[in-house]
């Protein structure tokens, strides 16, 4: 049997963070874990180790998705995949800086993002 592909979700909207739950681990992913804030995020990568992260660009506390992707693949290679609400060039050119696997305009559909984390470990 093949091991699951270890998620952490990393969304300020609970209601879009448990949505997207849900639908992975339908499609077979297993969620390590979700969480609202760029600290938290790092917190949870270092701990939990997943496979792969989805990242919101804005999030609750003092630093955003990009700062935190940062440096959590300063900590380990974590591929990324930024999803977020905004298509600022500004922002799009930062999040460059953490040579993500997507970036993905929300709303985030399930069909769009489950080839997308397959092509990581194929």
């Amino acid at each position: 049997m093949k091991k699951k592909i270890r998620i952490l979700i990393v969304e300020d909207e609970v209601i879009i963070a448990q949505s997207l739950k849900l639908e992975l681990e339908n499609e077979g992913f297993e969620v390590c874990s979700f969480v609202a804030s760029g600290e938290e995020a790092i917190s949870e990568a270092k701990e939990k180790k997943p496979d792969v992260i989805l990242m919101d660009i804005h999030l609750f506390g003092e630093i955003d998705g990009i700062e935190a992707a940062l440096e959590i693949i300063a900590y380990k290679k974590n591929p990324i995949i930024f999803m977020t609400g905004y298509s600022e060039s500004n922002i799009f050119v930062r999040a460059q800086k953490v040579n993500p696997i997507a970036y993905l305009h929300k709303p985030v559909e399930i069909y769009n993002l489950k080839p997308v984390i397959e092509s990581i470990f194929d």
